[in-house]
């Protein structure tokens, strides 16, 4: 069983995630969440994650440019997916400039998903 990790300050996110997850993700997973970066590192330092969702912009104005390199410092061995409303910041034009494994739009992140974006993460990462 496959355990993501959401990082997103808004839990309709979560919600809408784990429907489009039930829908098109075809492997066991167990989706677990946090609405602040804290929050975040905190669950990230104690389970098992295998994927991390990342919201590029949280609420206390912290980007991914702020959250990754958080982040990695407790582990750089598990593919980081940033996703954002818009990914039109530099920052995002290239997923080698945060080092991560992909940077999705949030309305193009179900297909990716159906198209295998997690299960190819989470084996290229095995």
């Amino acid at each position: 069983m496959h355990t993501i990790l959401l990082i997103d300050d808004d839990i309709m996110e979560f919600r809408l995630l784990k429907n489009m997850l039930q829908d098109c993700f075809d492997e066991p997973f167990t989706l677990k969440y946090a609405n602040t970066l804290a929050e975040g590192i905190e669950l990230f330092e104690t389970l098992k994650v295998d994927i991390l969702l990342l919201d590029d912009k949280l609420n206390n104005g912290l980007t991914a440019v702020d959250s990754v390199p958080a982040l990695k410092q407790v582990s750089e061995k598990i593919p980081f997916i940033i996703i954002s409303n818009a990914i039109d910041a530099a920052y995002l034009q290239n997923k080698s400039t945060l080092d991560v494994y992909d940077i999705v739009d949030k309305y193009h992140l179900r297909s990716k998903i159906k198209n295998g974006l997690l299960s190819h993460a989470v084996h290229a990462h095995a």
